[in-house]
């Protein structure tokens, strides 16, 4: 049997949130995202998850646009099998914060690929990079002098998780290529 309660529900009502530090430091965020007006902002809001498959499909249509052959992969080691040949492996990031970086994340150095396109999504442009899996491993599997894994995504430092992240600009990296010259014959 229900029996009512008498306990007042805890509730904050629409009329009253914007009396609420919280919610107009919220708001201030969203004035200063660098998207707020751009035509990439619909992809600033998707999960994760989503924003990876759209980023794919990005990096898809714009080769076959520049006269590409694109397949999708036949295996999880990579994303896109281009010109019948080289195997992509696609990392998308989106400005972060208030514009301070990019982030690209996830980046597996024992997955079977042959290049990493990396894309830069600014709030004006779209901007494609590649390396090789040669370049990638070599600077992103680094220790440093205490031997921390410097770039390790997961489980702290002390560990070669095998995942590692980067951060900074595109011009940050120096090993970074125009992904064209990469795919190109």
């Amino acid at each position: 049997m229900l029996v009512a309660s008498s306990k007042r529900m805890a509730v904050i009502f629409a009329e009253e949130i914007s009396n609420y530090v919280t919610h107009v430091e919220a708001l201030k965020e969203k004035d200063d995202n660098p998207y707020r007006n751009s035509p990439f902002r619909v992809y600033k809001e998707m999960s994760s998850k989503k924003k990876g498959k759209f980023f794919e499909l990005l990096v898809e249509e714009y080769l076959k646009r520049q006269g590409h052959v694109v397949a999708r992969a036949d295996n999880s080691n990579y994303d896109r099998l281009v010109n019948g040949k080289i195997r992509l492996e696609i990392k998308g990031s989106m400005l972060w914060g208030d514009g301070t970086h990019f982030r690209w994340q996830q980046i597996r150095t024992n997955q079977e690929y042959d290049v990493v396109c990396f894309v830069a999504i600014y709030p004006d442009r779209i901007q494609f990079y590649g390396a090789t899996k040669e370049q990638v491993c070599y600077n992103v599997e680094v220790q440093d002098e205490g031997g921390n894994w410097v770039f390790n995504q997961h489980g702290g430092k002390k560990v070669n998780s095998g995942t590692f992240v980067i951060d900074g600009f595109p011009e940050d990296f120096s090993w970074f290529s125009s992904l064209e010259d990469l795919i190109c014959d």
